[in-house]
């Protein structure tokens, strides 16, 4: 990689330096050819001509390039400047034929005029010169003949590789299906790229033989071997590399497949002096955070609701903070709420784990620089919304200052969480959300191996709601802005905490390469059986950039995230109703391993048994064995269908549907289980008892479809997740079957879907 840094610097050293703005410095074709030599990447023969040459070099080029271009007779000849990147709609992109030509002073003359007639277009000071291109034989907009091959780094999780059908043609086929393959840098394989383009419906036909390719059009060897010099290069210089340059991006469009060869026909690249900034946060100190001894509160109002005062009676239930550690700075009230008042911060009688600070933005600068200066907390909840998300980027520039000076202090000063977030609830501990109980209570639950970290307060609150009493989890962190504490540094955390094994990441933006770090420590988690769903809002592509180059319009910020996110262990979510089938999946099966993908179902309603086959989703068939068979044929009404999916009609009654569970759960060749009916059979005893004696069941009941159900699944140690596909008369039924521990689904479709997730995570 020497040769690179070299390379480089030598580039910079001819341009003068980068642009002022944006800092950055393109790279004409015929540089990118330079650095296509160094990483082994096969390139068409070309030469180089700037404006300006002086005659002899003009006629070296000219010999130069009729002696290469007399094997095919013909040659390319392009436009050349650093801001033109899209050089066929300007005119910029010619073939010439050898017998057109008079001569060496005929190629100039015609040089000449292009260059012209394109400055006279207005852009006169953009052209630099021209490369002369051999002409390399292929099939151009022929499918399997041309591709995109492109470095790309991501501001959040660095480089990333993306490979994708090349040549004019490339946005058409990206709007048409998924034409792209993007792989992140950070441990690539070999063998992960040549698995990726074999299995790729669009890319393998680039090296895999076909119907309409009896040889494959190029090497798969010489591609995986493309890309694996990609991924290198952009580690080394990337933003979090040894080079003092960033290369921001490389991109190669088209490489064509040429007598089985890849071959570079074009490329851009982009160069800077990025670097990711670390700041070395305490992060022992989130400790203090999430199990405080004693705390302060900042903005509590002595007579109205506010914020403030609903954090501090929140804090007054709290198990974990004493009444007499409790304390409220306050300049003219001594007590509020029975808790001891102080006028200042400097007045408080200790150093506390937590200060909640509620205060407006533009006082929770002055607010933070004293709790930093004076070394009074160890731990901050910024509450507060108006800062960056509300265009005062300065004021939030400025306390990230003081919280960075204070951890290259002695101590390392506090961490802090927020701004523009709701808090924390930290359970066992405190609840510091600004909603009163009445509104927002948490009931004990199940589900305590869980913690949710969350950009958005809100979508805890949904959370804490619709799974109350059901799933209670050991943190709900609402992070916020991430002026501090990062969505990455609470995901290390919960590494070292051994009562949580999953982790789920609701995120709406990683910060400066914090996505890299984000990776790393899910790859942790991953390593120690902790499993890492994360749902990523901000599907859209890269807006302004994806105009300015092909790789941003094919791989938008949501793409990379998700392939960099699924390289290392994470399972992504594509929806908010995919994201909670996941979490209570994973959290409520979390002691239950499964040992293979054989899957048995049942249901009373034969749409379900038809809509499932088609969403197994990598979940395979299970066969009964002999014993399950026979059980099942003991069982089930004569007009039942009995093997796998079994459909028992909404005719079979809760004890043969209990059974039947029973041997599903209970056959050898079976490994987990979706156990779905339609509950409004009269067969079924499954309502709460009634108060006017309309009816006799009581789902309560030891012998209700519920208690009998529960039964069975916790009497088995495999995997199982039940459907109740119904309305709200169904509620109580749901409630209690999740209320045991077993994750309740009100699609079949879903259910399936999540089992297979499951599967998939549990089984990497």
């Amino acid at each position: 990689m020497k040769r690179i840094d070299a390379y480089l610097d030598s580039i910079l050293t001819q341009a003068g330096s980068l642009d002022e703005t944006p800092g950055t410095l393109r790279l004409n074709e015929y540089e990118v050819y330079g650095l296509l030599d160094l990483l082994g990447i096969d390139r068409c023969p070309a030469a180089f001509l700037p404006v300006g040459a002086d005659v002899s070099r003009r006629e070296d080029w000219a010999r130069e390039v009729l002696d290469f271009a007399a094997a095919q007779g013909r040659f390319l000849l392009k436009i050349t400047g650093r801001d033109i990147l899209h050089k066929t709609e300007i005119g910029g992109v010619r073939i010439l034929k050898l017998a057109d030509l008079a001569g060496a002073d005929d190629l100039l003359a015609r040089v000449d005029d292009m260059i012209r007639s394109i400055q006279a277009e207005g852009l006169d000071g953009v052209v630099e010169g021209v490369v002369a291109g051999a002409f390399v034989p292929h099939a151009a907009n022929t499918p399997g003949q041309e591709l995109l091959l492109s470095l790309r780094q991501d501001p959040a999780f660095g480089p990333c590789v993306v490979l994708g059908i090349g040549g004019t043609l490339t946005e058409w086929y990206g709007r048409a299906a998924s034409s792209t393959l993007i792989f992140p840098a950070e441990g690539l394989t070999a063998e992960t790229v040549r698995t990726a383009v074999e299995g790729h419906p669009l890319v393998s036909i680039l090296c895999v033989p076909s119907r309409l390719y009896r040889e494959a059009p190029m090497s798969l060897d010489q591609l995986t071997d493309a890309v694996m010099a990609l991924a290198e290069v952009g580690t080394h210089c990337g933003p979090d590399g040894p080079s003092a340059l960033t290369l921001e991006e490389i991109e190669i469009n088209p490489a064509v497949a040429s007598e089985g060869r890849l071959v570079a026909l074009d490329g851009v690249g982009l160069v800077s002096a990025r670097k990711w900034a670390r700041v070395q946060r305490p992060l022992g100190k989130v400790n203090n955070l999430l199990a405080p001894r004693s705390a302060v509160v900042l903005g509590v109002s002595a007579k109205g609701a506010n914020p403030g005062r609903i954090i501090l009676n929140n804090l007054l239930e709290s198990a974990g903070i004493a009444r007499d550690r409790l304390y409220v700075v306050h300049a003219r009230e001594t007590e509020i709420g029975g808790v001891s008042c102080f006028k200042s911060i400097a007045d408080l009688p200790e150093k506390c784990d937590l200060a909640v600070i509620s205060v407006p933005a533009q006082g929770a600068l002055e607010t933070i620089g004293e709790l930093v200066s004076q070394d009074m907390a160890e731990s901050m909840i910024l509450i507060p919304g108006g800062f960056a998300e509300a265009g005062e980027a300065g004021l939030a520039s400025d306390i990230e200052s003081v919280l960075t000076q204070g951890h290259s202090a002695k101590g390392g000063g506090p961490v802090m969480v927020g701004g523009n977030c709701l808090g924390i609830v930290s359970r066992d501990n405190y609840n510091t959300f600004f909603l009163p109980d009445y509104k927002l209570p948490f009931n004990p639950g199940l589900g305590r191996n869980l913690a949710i970290v969350s950009q958005s307060g809100a979508y805890l609150v949904t959370f804490a709601s619709n799974y109350d009493g059901v799933i209670h989890p050991r943190a709900s962190i609402s992070f916020g802005n991430q002026m501090d504490l990062t969505v990455s540094d609470f995901l290390e955390h919960f590494a070292e905490v051994p009562d949580v094994d999953v982790v789920a990441c609701y995120v709406e933006g990683f910060r400066e390469g914090d996505g890299a770090r984000f990776l790393t420590q899910a790859r942790r988690l991953k390593a120690q059986g902790k499993q890492v769903i994360a749902f990523k809002a901000g599907k859209t592509a890269l807006g302004a950039q994806a105009a300015a180059s092909h790789t941003a319009s094919l791989a938008g910020d949501y793409a990379v995230a998700r392939s960099c996110l699924e390289a290392a262990g994470v399972t992504v979510a594509e929806s908010l109703d995919e994201f909670e089938d996941l979490l209570k999946t994973f959290t409520l099966l979390a002691d239950r391993r499964h040992q293979g993908n054989r899957v048995g179902i049942i249901s009373n309603a034969g749409f379900e048994c038809s809509t499932v086959m088609d969403q197994l989703d990598g979940l395979d068939l299970a066969e009964f064995d002999d014993a399950a068979q026979a059980e099942l044929d003991a069982v089930l009404p004569g007009f039942a269908h009995r093997t796998n999916p079994i459909d028992c009609t909404p005719m079979t009654g809760t004890e043969a549907f209990a059974a039947s569970c029973r041997a599903i759960l209970g056959s050898k060749g079976v490994d987990l289980a979706i156990l779905s009916s339609v509950p409004v059979t009269p067969a079924l005893d499954n309502l709460p008892a009634s108060v006017d004696g309309a009816h006799r069941e009581d789902l309560t009941g030891d012998t209700s479809q519920v208690s009998l159900m529960i039964r069975e699944i916790k009497g088995s140690t495999k995997p199982a997740v039940v459907v109740v596909d119904s309305g709200t008369l169904y509620d109580p039924m749901c409630r209690l079957i999740e209320a045991a521990g077993i994750p309740v689904f009100r699609k079949i479709d879903r259910a399936a879907r999540s089992l297979a997730a499951y599967c998939r995570a549990q089984g990497e």
